[in-house]
């Protein structure tokens, strides 16, 4: 089984996906876990506008160089597929949700919340006034539906792109994990196991151009 979640700025996201890694005993991966893995396996210099430290200025420059090849938009997206394809983990955004769409053990979250309280959390996680939060929140969000933009073509954030869409400022994130775990224990989704060659999905929305 894998669990995407997308998440506006302030969500609280990674306390959700660690807590639901803790649930199903799945690892938890974030985009700085991903970036690890894709230096280990060097693909990190391929896909620098993909895994990279620095998001907003790396798909800047990408747009800047090509913003209509296919190729630069879907190669890192394979890459990403094969690198978790395998396994049963908990992954925060990187477009997962349209990545692993056809692979029928996949869970896509979206979660959001109201804005005031989203400031008031991120003001105390970053440790800056709540009208440096107010300015900062909204190019975060800004940036990353731009970012799911660019590499899928699709809406960041519409809910009949995910499974469940979720404002976490109504339940606490503790109870928004416990209702995402009875919502996949209703579904019945399996933990995964590998397909043999005849069973093998085709990721035909994840081909790359021959030429």
């Amino acid at each position: 089984m894998i669990i995407t979640i997308a998440r506006e700025c302030g969500a609280g996201g990674e306390v959700v996906g660690k807590l639901l890694s803790k649930k199903f005993n799945i690892p938890f991966y974030s985009w700085e876990t991903l970036l690890d893995m894709a230096k280990e396996k060097g693909l990190y210099d391929e896909m620098p506008t993909f895994f990279t430290e620095d998001p907003m200025n790396s798909l800047i420059y990408a747009l800047s160089i090509n913003s209509h090849s296919t190729q630069v938009k879907q190669a890192p997206l394979k890459i990403l597929y094969d690198l978790l394809k395998d396994t049963d983990c908990i992954l925060i955004g990187r477009c997962g949700n349209y990545v692993f769409r056809d692979r029928g053990d996949c869970i896509s979250i979206f979660l959001h919340g109201e804005f005031s309280k989203r400031v008031e959390s991120m003001s105390k996680k970053w440790k800056i006034t709540k009208t440096e939060a107010t300015k900062r929140i909204p190019k975060m969000d800004e940036y990353r539906a731009l970012y799911h933009k660019f590499y899928t073509s699709e809406v960041w954030g519409m809910s009949n792109y995910y499974d469940l869409t979720i404002n976490t400022y109504r339940l606490g994130c503790e109870k928004t994990a416990d209702f995402i775990e009875a919502y996949i224990q209703q579904a019945a989704v399996p933990i995964y196991t590998k397909p043999t060659p005849s069973e093998a999905v085709s990721y035909t929305h994840l081909t790359l151009p021959t030429t």
